[in-house]
C-alpha cells in the first residue's frame, strides 16, 4: 500500500435527476471525500477501503476509481454481493433529500468479513486515514471496535486520523451515536463537524473544549455557507466566511468537497488556516455543480 491516506467507507449506486430522466450513477461520503483527495492530490496518493459485490455495478465503481488514481487495493469484492443504491432529490433551493437501499450492502462486513486482518493492519501503519459516522454506523459494534482500534494505533503512531460525524439519524439511534462517534473521536486528532451535528449528538457547550478534552488536537466548525471555525490545541482559534455563491445548483457532496480541500492541504504541508481557505473554495465549487462528486475538470478550473 502506497497510498498517503486511506478513505475508509461505503460506495453505493446513485440514482439522481429529474423523474423520467434518472442518471444512474455512484456516491457516498467518504467516497465523494477520496475521488475529489484524488483530483486534487494526483494517482496513487489516496486509498480506497471498503467491500463491493460482482455485480456490474461493483465492477463499473472500481473501474472509475482506478481512471482517478484511487489505490484500490484495498477494495474487497465480496461474491454473489452487490452494492446499496440511493436515490436522490433535489429541490429549487439546491437542497436534497435522500432514499436508501443499503440493507445487505457487503460494505457492513467491512470489519468483520472476508480480509479483515490485512485491512485493519493496512490502517494501523497508514500515514493518514479519513472515516465519517456514516461508516460507524452501517458496521455492527463488533466491527466499530475494530476500525476504531486500528485508528487508535495509527494516531499512536503520529498518524493523521481525520473524523467527520456526518450525522445521519436515520441510521441509528441517537444514544448510540454519540456513544460511538465520541468513541472516533478519541482515535482521531481532526474532527470536522458542525454546530448543529454537536448539538444534537452531544448536547450545549463548547465542542471545541470537548473535543479537545477527548484528545483530539485540531476541530473544524463547519456551517453550510456560514462562516467556518476552527481551533488547534495550543493555538488561537479563528474564523473565515465564505464568499458567497450566485447560483447554488446542488448542495450534494459539499460538505464532502470541504473535507477534501482541507486534507489535501494539510497532507501538501500547509498550515490550518491555508487548508480552511481550500476546504471553503472546494465546498464553493460543489455547490455550483450537480452531483455529489467534483470532476477533475471543475478543479481545474476554479
Amino acid at each position: 500500500m502506497s497510498a498517503q491516506i486511506l478513505c475508509i467507507g461505503e460506495c453505493m449506486a446513485e440514482l439522481s435527476g429529474p423523474d423520467g430522466a434518472r442518471r444512474l450513477g455512484f456516491g457516498g461520503d467518504t467516497l465523494n471525500t477520496a475521488m475529489t483527495l484524488a483530483h486534487v492530490l494526483g494517482p496513487g496518493r489516496v486509498g480506497y477501503v471498503t467491500r463491493l459485490g460482482d455485480d456490474p455495478y461493483s465492477e463499473a465503481m472500481t473501474t472509475a476509481w482506478d481512471g482517478t488514481g484511487i489505490d484500490c487495493s484495498l477494495v474487497e469484492r465480496a461474491p454473489g454481493e452487490t452494492v446499496g443504491l440511493y436515490a436522490i432529490e433535489t429541490d429549487t433551493a439546491g437542497e436534497r433529500s435522500f432514499t436508501y437501499w443499503r440493507e445487505a450492502a457487503p460494505a457492513r462486513g467491512l470489519f468483520t468479513e472476508g480480509s479483515v486482518d490485512a485491512r485493519a493492519a493496512a490502517i494501523a501503519v497508514a500515514d493518514a486515514i479519513y472515516f465519517s459516522g456514516i461508516t460507524l454506523a452501517i458496521l455492527p459494534d463488533a466491527g466499530r471496535t475494530r476500525l476504531l482500534e486500528a485508528a487508535a494505533w495509527a494516531k499512536a503512531r503520529g498518524a493523521l486520523v481525520a473524523v467527520d460525524p456526518n450525522h445521519r439519524p436515520r441510521l441509528w439511534q441517537m444514544t448510540e451515536a454519540a456513544r460511538w462517534i465520541e468513541a472516533a473521536y478519541r482515535s482521531a486528532n481532526l474532527v470536522l463537524t458542525s454546530e448543529a451535528e454537536e448539538l444534537a449528538l452531544f448536547g450545549p457547550g463548547d465542542p471545541a473544549a470537548r473535543a479537545m478534552s477527548w484528545g483530539v488536537e485540531t476541530v473544524i466548525l463547519k456551517a453550510g455557507m456560514g462562516d467556518v471555525r476552527a481551533q488547534k490545541r495550543a493555538m488561537a482559534p479563528f474564523s473565515q466566511s465564505p464568499a458567497p455563491v450566485a447560483r447554488v445548483r446542488d448542495t450534494t457532496g459539499a460538505g464532502d468537497a470541504f473535507n477534501a480541500g482541507v486534507l489535501a492541504a494539510l497532507l501538501s504541508q500547509r498550515d490550518l488556516q491555508a487548508a480552511v481557505a481550500e476546504g471553503i473554495a472546494l465546498g464553493r465549487l460543489a455547490v455550483q455543480h450537480a452531483g455529489a462528486i467534483l470532476s477533475a475538470e471543475a478543479i481545474r478550473r476554479r
